[in-house]
Order: C-alpha cells, then structure tokens, then sequence
C-alpha cells in the first residue's frame, strides 16, 4: 500500500518488532545518560547528581534547562524517578538517600501509577511519549493495571493518548499510543455511552485512518486493531457513521486490494468493511464501485481465516438484498469463482446465520433471470464438493 501524502512530516519504521528505548524523562538533560541517581534543583527539573554537580561547581547559579536564575543549589533526591528508573532496568532497587514521608505520595501510588500522572499531567509532547513507551513496555499484568488507572480520568487519558497519536513525528510512538487507546476501549470497566462521547469528541478514526494510510505493516495492524476495538462497543451504530465520517471505507478497499497485504491485514479490513455496510451511509459509498468492490472482495475470501470469509459473506449478502440495488445485485451474479467459495462455506463450521446468508446468495448467483424465478439445472438441495 502506497503512503499518500500527508501535511504532517512522519518518520518511517522498518517492518520488524518495536524496539524498547529509554525513556526521555529517565535521561539527564545534561549528559543525556539514563540518571543513576536522580536529583531535582529548585526550579523542578530533575537531573543526575553527577551532571548538576559538575554544572555547579563550576560556578554556575543557573538551571541548565530553563536558564533561570537559581535561589538556592540544594539537590533534592527524586526518589519517585529513581524508583521508576529501577522498575524500567529491572535492577534492584537502591537504598533510598532518605526515608518517604508517611504522608508522601511515594508511598501510596504505585510506579505504574506515577507514570500514569505523569501522563495525564504532562504537556511536553517528547516527556508525553517516553511516558507512552514506558506504559507499553508493560507486561500483561502490569498493563492490565496502568489501564485500570487510566480508565479512572478516560476524558484526560485519552486526551493524553490523542496527543501523541496526532503530533508525535514518530511512527513508532503512534503505534504505541494506539495500541494504548485500544486496550482502553477494549476494557469491560468503562461505560459504553463515555466511550463513545470521548471518541467522537477527540475524532479518533481520522486519526487511525491516518495512522493507517502510512502504508507501514506494523502501523496498518495497529490502526485496524484500535479501530476494531472501538467499533465493538455496545454503540455499534454511532460508531460505525463516525468511522465512514473519518474515511475508512476507501482505506479498507485500498487495503483488500493491496495484492501484497498479508491474509491476517485483509481480514481486519474485510471485518471493518462489513460494519460499515450495515450502515446507511457507508452501503452507498461501498455500492458507488459495487463491481470493483465484489471483484477485490471474491478472490481473497477463502484466504483471511473463518471471521473475514465470514464478514466477505455479510457484505455479499448485503448487496444482494439491501436496497433493491440491481447493480449491486448484478456484480455479485457476475462475480468469477463465487459459487464454488460459497459452496465451501456452506460446507464448513459457519453460524447458521452465516450458512444462510451464503445459501441466499448463491440462489441469486444460480437463478435464471426469468419471471418465474426457476433454479438453473445446476443447483440442488444436495451439494457435495471437494475444498479447492
């Protein structure tokens, strides 16, 4: 799939699995170095002792970062960092320069917890993204909980997510960030009607759509995943318009055409197209190219596992008895192959609604087109065939 341009600049990530790099905000602003022990001046900017002890001592009274001016050169241990910074190296933890408070945030939120405000409450795009990468450095169970605790603010942690998603210049952050926002809205915890008043607001599927159009594997698997969890919330109908609105059908085409894209990412497309179709408005975008749609579509049906030949039996059915669209209807009774796929269907361990659905449009692909509607002398009730 060709990239297409875009008025923002992206950089492009190789097709092999993301890379786990430090984080920005576990590097010392001076020596760019992860800190071995975290320490922050009196204007808040946290730095390595060694770095702002070198800086000092030779005679500056400023902060390096900001340039103000500094009223007192006291190093303040940050312990919380330092915590962080251990949990992230999977080092042992060090004796702490001084005991927590009992009354210290230290000891009652969690590292995963802190990374999680640290988000939520950050607006440097480049701190915003090592918080993203640290939360999806997680194994499953300690993802499980920074999702708990983003689920607690949905509104902010969304917004955080967006962020990231619609400004970072890094492909990989994206990806990131969306496979964060799927993991959100594939959570039982949250409300649906929350759901769906947040992505509507911060327009989520143009975003995917974007994120998609990048043409990168990794990239194109990540936007179909987020894009699929939020289609399977409970509000099935408003998202599905949103999702047309953010212009997915003529990417899922563009992907079910790709002769290169792997069975696994047409299948995602095929599953997507068929919500759209169920749709009013993405059926009469889908139909504007009914021939093109069907002749992409019939090829690749036996090849993208038991969920995308079934969403290619939905769509098919659809434009057989949706409507009353005879051009629709036309191009699949055209369609080269389609009964004998249909025949294999049948045959294979479908839902009944799906053998049904298949049943129907094969009788519209073997009728004769006479008023009486008789059955062409090739069709029976009995239909064994050999899986091809």
């Amino acid at each position: 799939m060709a990239s297409t341009n875009s008025t923002k600049a992206r950089k492009r990530l190789p097709l092999n699995p993301l890379e786990i790099t430090s984080p920005t905000m576990f590097r010392c602003p001076i020596s760019l170095e992860v800190m071995r022990s975290p320490v922050s001046l009196c204007t808040g900017v946290t730095y390595d002792r060694s770095s702002i002890q070198q800086w000092l001592d030779t005679g500056h009274r400023t902060c390096p970062a900001t340039c103000q001016p500094l009223s007192s050169t006291d190093l303040v241990p940050n312990l919380t960092l330092r915590r962080l910074i251990h949990l992230w190296s999977g080092a042992p933890p060090t004796l702490e320069a001084a005991p927590a408070p009992e009354n210290s945030e230290i000891g009652i939120i969690s590292p995963i917890d802190t990374v999680v405000l640290h988000l939520l409450n950050e607006s440097d795009l480049a701190r915003s993204e090592s918080a993203v990468g640290y939360l999806a450095a997680l194994n499953k169970e300690e993802k499980e909980r920074a999702v708990c605790a983003l689920l607690e603010n949905l509104d902010r942690s969304m917004q955080a997510l967006m962020k990231v998603l619609k400004n970072s210049t890094d492909i990989e952050c994206r990806v990131r960030a969306a496979r964060l926002i799927e993991s959100i809205l594939a959570s039982p915890i949250s409300s649906s009607d929350s759901k769906v008043m947040i992505i509507k607001k911060i327009d989520l599927f143009t975003e995917l759509v974007l994120l998609i159009r990048e043409g990168n594997l990794i990239a194109v698997s990540a936007g179909l995943d987020c894009m699929q969890a939020t289609i399977e919330s409970t509000e099935k109908q408003k998202l599905r318009l949103e999702m047309i609105k953010g212009g997915a059908v003529p990417v899922m085409m563009t992907i079910i055409r790709a002769t290169e894209a792997p069975a696994e990412v047409v299948g995602k497309a095929i599953r997507l197209l068929e919500q759209a179709m169920r749709c009013k408005e993405g059926f009469e975008e889908i139909i504007e190219d009914a021939k093109g749609v069907v002749e992409a579509l019939v090829p690749r049906m036996m090849k993208v596992g038991r969920e995308g030949r079934e969403a290619a039996v939905g769509i098919l059915w659809v434009m057989c008895f949706k409507g009353g669209n005879n051009t629709a209807r036309d191009a699949v009774k055209a369609a080269h192959g389609l009964v004998g796929r249909l025949l294999v269907v049948m045959q294979e361990d479908c839902s009944p609604v799906v053998v049904k659905m298949a049943g129907d449009v094969l009788r519209v692909c073997t009728l004769e087109r006479d008023k009486e509607g008789r059955l062409a002398g090739n069709y029976t009730k009995t239909l064994h065939i050999m899986p091809f």
